[in-house]
């Protein structure tokens, strides 16, 4: 019998909001909301809020 699961982190791909297009992947739990979260942007050289755009893939 072959039970698949699920893998409980995948990666995703944060966007910064001040409008640079500035973007890092990084990896959160399936169960939880989507991540929102202050990051430095090193295009306008500040910590700006970064929002979840899209799944990348499971890890």
């Amino acid at each position: 019998l072959f039970l698949w699961r699920c893998s409980l982190t995948i990666l995703v791909k944060m966007m910064s909001q001040a409008g640079t297009g500035f973007s890092f992947n990084t990896k959160r739990s399936r169960l939880r909301e989507k991540l929102t979260l202050l990051h430095y942007d090193p295009v306008v050289k500040k910590k700006v809020l970064f929002v979840e755009q899209k799944k990348i893939r499971s890890l």
